[in-house]
């Protein structure tokens, strides 16, 4: 695995990381260290950091990423993965309540809550603001006085390391199906799910939404606003009646892009959290 190393006199937000996801297979990481910014970026293969640092330098609507202006000269690292493990050490566990946290697998205490999740390529460490606003938005749900019905089966929409899913079916404790058209996500959910032996009702499936059979009373969503806005009509079909969608991927400057379809769509809005920049709504199903 290959790395190379940025520094920042200010923070990177994580919008401005976004638009590499689009492009690269790559991870980003920020950490502070004598008054700067370290930011690192992981790449599988070498030939990627060159097509990396193209792409910055002559991108045109990078112009005012701030990120643009750092990969000048770069510093290539290589590591091996005992030395990656090293560098994944400071993603420590991270407190959704008191009764729940999620933990990498060097952090398990073995408490009855703790939900492991081993730091990888795949989307969803708990780190981020969408999954952390999820597990929030899951919580409130299950708590919720808008429920006409108890959950008893959910769909994860591009389930990536795995995370919602796992958490879903803890506090719900129904049927939960995760998938995503990423071979690796779908390969890290199901070493996650082994990690997490109390959990046995979620079955993860390569495969998009079109192929999923049945319906469902919840369906996450946690990718991003393009993929949202084309496959509502779909989505609204796999929900059951009085359904609930729970949404998130996608930056405060676009709901109004969200809120215009929304109003020929059979959904309403029950619950909102905007934390940074990342929206994240509870829709419910008219």
């Amino acid at each position: 695995m290959y790395y190379i190393e940025l520094l920042s006199k200010h923070e990177i937000q994580d919008k401005d990381f976004l638009v590499f996801y689009d492009n690269f297979d790559c991870v980003f990481t920020q950490y502070k260290e004598n008054n700067m910014y370290n930011i690192e970026v992981l790449f599988k293969y070498h030939k990627d950091i060159e097509l990396f640092v193209d792409f910055c330098s002559n991108k045109k609507n990078l112009s005012q990423n701030p990120i643009h202006s750092l990969v000048d000269k770069p510093k290539i690292k290589t590591f091996r993965y005992e030395e990656a493990d090293n560098w994944i050490n400071y993603l420590g566990p991270i407190n959704i309540t008191e009764d729940f946290r999620i933990v990498p697998p060097w952090h398990s205490l073995s408490e009855s809550n703790d939900i492991i999740i081993n730091p990888s390529l795949a989307f969803g460490t708990g780190h981020h603001e969408t999954t952390r606003s999820c597990l929030d938005l899951l919580l409130k749900t299950k708590d919720s006085f808008f429920l006409t019905k108890p959950i008893n089966s959910i769909l994860d929409v591009g389930t990536g390391s795995g995370i919602l899913s796992i958490f879903s079916s803890l506090i719900f404790q129904c049927k939960v199906n995760g998938i995503d058209i990423d071979l690796e996500a779908i390969n890290q959910s199901l070493s996650n799910l082994k990690l997490n032996s109390k959990v046995s009702n979620v079955d993860f499936k390569l495969k998009n939404l079109e192929e999923v059979d049945g319906n469902f009373d919840l369906i996450i969503i946690n990718i991003s606003l393009d993929y949202l806005l084309s496959k509502l009509v779909l989505v609204e079909e796999k929900l059951n009646k009085s359904g609930v969608l729970i949404i998130s991927g996608f930056l405060f400057i676009d709901i109004k892009d969200l809120n215009l379809l929304l109003k020929d769509a059979k959904f309403v809005i029950i619950n909102i959290i905007h934390l940074n920049d990342w929206v994240s709504m509870v829709l419910k199903k008219k």
